[in-house]
């Protein structure tokens, strides 16, 4: 196996434990950019070795060291992924706690991306800041007017207080 083979290992490694284990934030995110540089140098150096000592030429051996290198990956990232809970995934996975369906389902949306455009335009009427509520439903017009006597008080209230003079 050369270091591109390597390589993708260690990437399909971090993707089956941030899918499996979605729980992480800013620090995990961190976590992963460190970790997979530090990685990725390993696996350089692995590669220069091996072609200096010729290991190309067993591939039982190098599908040994890619295994080892495989194991050693997942290890450190069971046992260091951070998690929100503060339990990391070596420990979930002692306890008993396995990946749940919505974990994975979870896990999957964050690695997805929005292509509707349209949606995100804030002047749309399908926009949920720009929707108008409907005068139709029982209690909205009411909580609607109640809302905005409200806020005309508090204006009141404020106008009052305020005691600005202008020359």
């Amino acid at each position: 196996m050369n270091g591109w083979q390597r390589f993708m290992f260690l990437l399909m490694c971090y993707f089956v434990v941030m899918v499996l284990y979605p729980n992480y934030d800013a620090a995990g995110l961190y976590f992963v950019g460190v970790t997979l540089a530090m990685w990725t140098g390993v696996i350089l150096v692995l590669s220069i070795i091996s072609n200096m000592l010729g290991l190309y030429n067993f591939p039982s051996l190098n599908k040994l060291i890619t295994f080892v290198l495989v194991v050693m990956i997942m290890c450190s990232l069971l046992w260091y992924f951070p998690q929100k809970d503060n339990v990391t995934p070596i420990n979930k996975i002692k306890y008993g706690e396995v990946p749940s369906k919505e974990d994975i389902k979870r896990g999957l949306n964050r690695f997805t991306f929005n292509f509707d455009f349209v949606r995100r335009r804030a002047d749309r009427a399908e926009n949920f800041v720009n929707q108008e509520v409907e005068e139709n439903k029982e209690g909205v017009k009411e909580t609607k007017e109640k809302i905005q006597k409200h806020t005309k008080k508090a204006v009141k209230k404020m106008e009052d207080t305020l005691d600005i003079k202008v020359d």
